[in-house]
């Protein structure tokens, strides 16, 4: 049973949702000394005391951490540094996202991308 949970929502591509996730990963790496593993699409994470997955779908991303023994006293810490990172990744994710044009229709009836202004 995992120690944390949290699960965000996205409108992310799965690819670009998976490179959210893995960049989380990397940030929590270099914070918690992690070693992780992709398969398919759940990355999957750990360290002495620490076991989990990150799993990302075409609609959310969801994080499951067990922690061992000593690091259970660290839980809100953990699931507050986890939550924070998330958050940035996605919102960042989010920004770069390409934004298609409403499609506008022409007299004849066709459907047209609608240039900037």
């Amino acid at each position: 049973m995992a120690d944390i949970r949290i699960a965000r929502p996205h409108g992310l591509p799965l690819s670009r949702a998976k490179a959210a996730a893995q960049a989380a990963a990397d940030d929590l790496a270099r914070e918690y000394a992690l070693t992780c593993k992709w398969q398919g699409d759940t990355l999957h994470f750990q360290r002495s005391g620490v076991d989990g997955r990150i799993e990302v779908s075409p609609t959310q991303i969801a994080v499951e951490i067990r922690l061992g023994f000593l690091l259970k006293g660290f839980k809100g810490t953990i699931e507050q540094s986890v939550s924070s990172h998330l958050e940035k990744l996605l919102a960042k994710s989010a920004a770069v996202a390409p934004v298609e044009p409403p499609a506008v229709a022409s007299a004849d009836g066709a459907a047209s991308a609608e240039a900037p202004v």
